[in-house]
C-alpha cells in the first residue's frame, strides 16, 4: 500500500491564497470567466489561488481556481456556483417597485409613480417583499 510522505501536506494557506470578491451590481457569473474580468487585480493571483464570490445583491456564490495568471488576465475555473436568489418572486403590487440600491443602501421599496423612498436598508429581496406586503395591507386597510 502507498502511503502519503510527509512532504506532501502542507497548510493550505502557505500554498494558496483565498480570495473574496464582491462584484458590482448586475455582474453576470459568464463575465467572472472571462480572462480579461481580472485585468485590474490579476498581478496579485497565482494558479492554484481560489476566489470567492459573493455577488453584491446576494443573487449567488461562486467559488473558482486560478488555472493562470499574468499582468492582465486570469483564467479561472467554476468549482462550484450556487444561485441564491429564487427564480420565481413574489408578485408584487404594482404601484411599488424592489430594487438593489446598492451596499449601504441595500435593498429598497420605492413608489413607482413618484419614486418616492418607502423604505431602504433591508438585507435580502425577500425582506423587502415581506416588508411590502404587510406595507400595502395596511395602506388597504
Amino acid at each position: 500500500m502507498t502511503q502519503l510522505a510527509t512532504d506532501r501536506i502542507q497548510i493550505a494557506q502557505h500554498m494558496r491564497n483565498v480570495w473574496y470578491v464582491t462584484p458590482e451590481h448586475g455582474t453576470p457569473i459568464e463575465a467572472l470567466l472571462e480572462p480579461q474580468f481580472w485585468a485590474h487585480v490579476s498581478a496579485k493571483m497565482k494558479p492554484r489561488d481560489r476566489i470567492e464570490v459573493d455577488a453584491e445583491d446576494g443573487s449567488y456564490f461562486v467559488e473558482l481556481r486560478v488555472e493562470d495568471a499574468g499582468r492582465l488576465f486570469a483564467k479561472v475555473v467554476v468549482l462550484r456556483r450556487v444561485d441564491l436568489q429564487p427564480t420565481e418572486q413574489a408578485e408584487q403590487p404594482a404601484d411599488y417597485k424592489i430594487m438593489w440600491a446598492g451596499p449601504h443602501a441595500k435593498w429598497r421599496i420605492v413608489r413607482a409613480k413618484d419614486k418616492g423612498l418607502v423604505k431602504d436598508g433591508l438585507e435580502t429581496r425577500t425582506a423587502a417583499e415581506l416588508y411590502l406586503a404587510s406595507h400595502a395591507k395596511a395602506m388597504a386597510a
